[in-house]
Parts: structure tokens; sequence; C-alpha cells
């Protein structure tokens, strides 16, 4: 059974309720045949050439950009079916190549994370007209990060889900590049798409493995952010509450591809995780662990190609817990209530028994796959702590690099075999 939280705030935690919380326009189309108002939504938006962008499993094994062809007709400039996992920089250069070889004014990005994000980045290198690195954020060792402003106008993006993911709707993205920089930041709030489209023929076109992989990115962040509720402003409390609901109900229904429900289930929590960050919440920084955790995995993710960041974060959020959670004891006793763990914020052994909940817990889902599997040298976790300390998201404000002894201990331990 399900176990929902008393929605009670606690009045002296003051930081809860001086927050600011914006709304960008955004049209969400779910249900079956959510497809058949693409055509509108792009004529609202004075587009007239589109490209579709994709990976090759959506081009070669559905039949969604036949579809969706047929919908648009003359208005379809044509078919990008080459961005593969982490959306690399050269796929990403030669979309953008092609859109306006194309003369595209419109982009419609059908898949899941990859793909959703690099479309950002794809229109982002249309109204530059400048390189990736030029755009890309800055680090420089021992100073804040630096956004670069872009500031030339976007075509309208139109995001088309084969598979729940927080990508959806945001403003930022990543894409893996190569050598010393493992990956390319960017952020530009007029590359948000202008409407999503959650339809129930398009999301079962994702394999059960697929949709299981993508979904537990929003189970974990769901699971990790009910961890700081009752620190966060009303609005956000709404969010990860019902996040948490939603995905705890839906992420076991997604073994029987017929249900459609469950699907839509998990791309609506995860637009609460991002609606979550706009009503001031900030998830990606809510506490130490998801810091940790998210960084960490992203550096996984961009250094061993074939490894997802929902393997990084199963792999990960157990060491983390272990060696972090004392940073933030009323975060970990949450996590690990919400895992109906029985434990107090006094227990001297706090880290360790939420830590073996946690890896319990993602073992029932399936999902905790050790990362000593992959068998990453151990002589990697500096590399892989240095790539964790220059994420953006996560350590925009150098926290982290006060914790980066105790990082390095989480990382050791979660890639050690044992």
């Amino acid at each position: 059974m399900l176990k929902i939280f008393p929605m009670v705030a606690t009045l002296n935690q003051s930081a809860g309720y001086a927050f600011s919380s914006r709304t960008y326009p955004l049209k969400v189309y779910a249900g079956p045949d959510a497809l058949e108002s693409l055509p509108d939504e792009l004529m609202r938006n004075d587009a007239q050439r589109a490209l579709i962008l994709c990976g090759r499993s959506v081009y070669e094994r559905s039949t969604l950009t036949q579809h969706i062809s047929a919908l648009l007709g003359s208005h379809l400039a044509g078919i990008f079916p080459n961005v593969s996992e982490g959306a690399p920089s050269e796929c990403i250069e030669a979309a953008a190549k092609m859109a306006d070889e194309l003369g595209a004014d419109a982009l419609i990005a059908i898949g899941a994370g990859s793909v959703i994000k690099g479309a950002r980045v794809v229109a982002m290198l249309m109204g530059e007209k400048r390189p990736l690195l030029d755009m890309a954020t800055r680090h420089v060792d021992g100073q804040k990060p630096v956004t670069q402003k872009l500031l030339a106008a976007k075509v309208p993006i139109f995001n088309v889900l084969t598979s729940p993911t927080s990508a959806q709707n945001r403003g930022g993205s990543a894409v893996r590049h190569h050598g010393e920089v493992h990956h390319l930041e960017f952020f530009d709030p007029k590359t948000r798409p202008r409407a999503i489209f959650w339809d129930s023929t398009a999301l079962a076109t994702a394999p059960v493995s697929l949709a299981r992989s993508t979904s537990f990115e929003t189970y974990w962040w769901a699971l990790m952010c009910v961890g700081a509720v009752e620190t966060a402003n009303p609005l956000v409390q709404a969010s990860r509450y019902q996040a948490w609901r939603l995905a705890r109900n839906a992420y076991p229904r997604l073994l029987e591809p017929s249900d459609h429900a469950a699907r839509i289930d998990l791309c609506a929590a995860s637009l609460l995780q991002n609606r979550d960050e706009e009503d001031g919440g900030k998830p990606l920084t809510c506490h130490v662990l998801v810091r940790v955790a998210y960084a960490v995995a992203v550096a996984i993710f961009n250094s061993y190609p074939g490894i997802t960041q929902s393997h990084g974060y199963a792999g990960l959020a157990p060491a983390v817990i272990r060696h972090l959670g004392h940073l933030c004891p009323d975060v970990t006793t949450a996590i690990g209530a919400a895992l109906d763990l029985q434990v107090r914020v006094d227990d001297a052994q706090l880290g360790e028994k939420v830590a073996n909940a946690v890896q319990t817990h993602f073992d029932t889902l399936g999902w905790h796959k050790p990362l000593s599997a992959i068998v990453i040298p151990m002589d990697h976790a500096p590399v892989l702590l240095k790539f964790a300390l220059k994420n953006f998201n996560a350590n925009h404000d150098r926290f982290l690099d006060e914790h980066a002894d105790l990082i390095l201990v989480a990382i050791k331990d979660a890639i050690s075999l044992r």
C-alpha cells in the first residue's frame, strides 16, 4: 500500500515561505489521438517547414515518423533520424546543418531524453550561428561556472514523447562531447517547447525495457525529492507529493505494455518535477544527496557509452546515502520513511540503514545493477569526481567542492568489486 504523507508544512522553516514562481506558456496533449493536434499547433506558431528529429530505433522500428509525415503533408521539411544516446555533439551539428539547408522553421523531437535535449541545442545552433564551444557554459577551476547569453530568436519546438522524461519542457540541455570536456551544457529559455504530446500510441512504441529505463529517472527523482518536502514552499510540496504518488503507483505497472495510463502518469510525474523547479523548488540542488548522485551519474553516463543515467542513479544512490547521509539527517530519514522504513534522525546507523533500504527497494524494482558490473577501474574515480564537480546544475555554487573527499569515497564504494 502506498503511504501518503500528511501535507503539513513546518512553520519554523521560513525559507519555505520566501519564494518566487514562474509559469511558461505550454500546451500538453495527452491520450489517444493526441498527435492529431500537432498540425494545428504548427499553424498556431506560424511554422511552415518542420524538421523531425529522432533516433534510429524510432525511425526504423515504429511508424511514428510516417504517421507524423502524413499529418503534416507539405509542412514537413525532412527527417533527421540519427540522434544517438547522449546527443553527441557531432550528430547535433549535423542536424542543425540539415535544418539550415532545408530552411526548417520548426523542430519536432520524437523520443525521450537524448532527442528532446538535443533538439534544444539544434535550435540554439540554428539561431546563434556560433560553434557549440562558444555557446556552452564555461568552467574555470575554483570559480563559479558562467552560463553564456544566447539572445538570438529560436525556432519553435514540439516534443512527442515515446517515454516519460523530465527533459520534456526544460530550457537547459547538455550534449555528449569528447576529450577533456566530456559534455557541454547550455541554457536558453527560448528553447522551451511550445507543446508536448503524450500520445498513447507514441508512448506504446517504446519497449517495456526502454520505458522502465527512462522512467526510472523520474522514479528516482521523485523518491529523492520527497526527502526534502517539509522545507519546500507550498507549491513545491504539492508537486513533490504528487510526483512520488504517481511514480510509485505507476512504475510497477510498466511491465504491462497495454497499460497506457501508467506511462502517461509517469509523464505527468516528470512534468511535475519540472514545475517543482519553476515554483522555486530547485530539485537539482534540494539536498546534497541529490547533487552528488546526479553529478556523478552524469559523469558516468558521458564516460561509458551504453550506461544510462538510470544505471548511475541506481548504482550510486546507496553509496551516496551511506557516506553523505549524515550531512542531511532530516532528508535521509524522510527518504527512508517514504519506503516505510522506521528510523530516527539521531540513529547512529541512519545512513547505513537507509542506504540498505534503498538498495533493497531498487532490487525489488529490478533496478539495482551494481556499477562494479561495468568494471570501472578504481583509478578512474578521481576523473569521475573531477567531471562531477564541473556539473553546472549540481555545482554551480561550488558547494560540492567542500565535500570532495566524501564524494570520492562514495564513488569508490559504488564501483568497487565486492
